[in-house]
């Protein structure tokens, strides 16, 4: 290494030593940055992967509760679908029996007694889907 002998040859010298000083300092502040913006963003993603499991579990809790609210409404419908159906077949059967034509109320009975064995298939069905 030889000596700087003249003052420009010295004030590059201390020109390039502090710019290699000033580089040093600033990559050590920008690393210093970056591992500070690291830590900001991992911890803003782990609050936000918990925001969004929870808002997942609360979403999940929600569904399993309107699933069980339209199963509920599924069956009080057919319950009710299925009173109504033997009403009407109730109704139809006492009216072939005042009915004074013998085939009339044959026939009558022969198709309530379809009609009741068509509802119950149905029926059973339904509520097997509503399992």
């Amino acid at each position: 290494m030889t000596t700087a002998k003249t003052p420009v040859d010295a004030a590059v010298a201390k020109t390039t030593a502090d710019a290699a000083k000033a580089t040093a300092d600033a990559t050590a502040a920008a690393q210093k940055i970056a591992e500070s913006a690291t830590a900001a963003a991992n911890q803003a993603t782990a609050e936000f992967t918990k925001a969004l499991d929870d808002s997942a579990a609360r979403l999940s809790e929600f569904n399993d509760k309107v699933v069980d609210a339209a199963k509920q409404s599924g069956n009080l419908t057919v319950d009710t679908y299925e009173r109504a159906v033997s009403s009407l077949l109730d109704l139809q059967e006492k009216l072939a029996s005042a009915s004074p034509v013998g085939w009339v109320e044959d026939l009558t009975k022969a198709q309530v007694s379809f009609a009741r064995e068509l509802t119950a298939t149905v029926t059973t069905t339904a509520r097997d889907l509503l399992k």
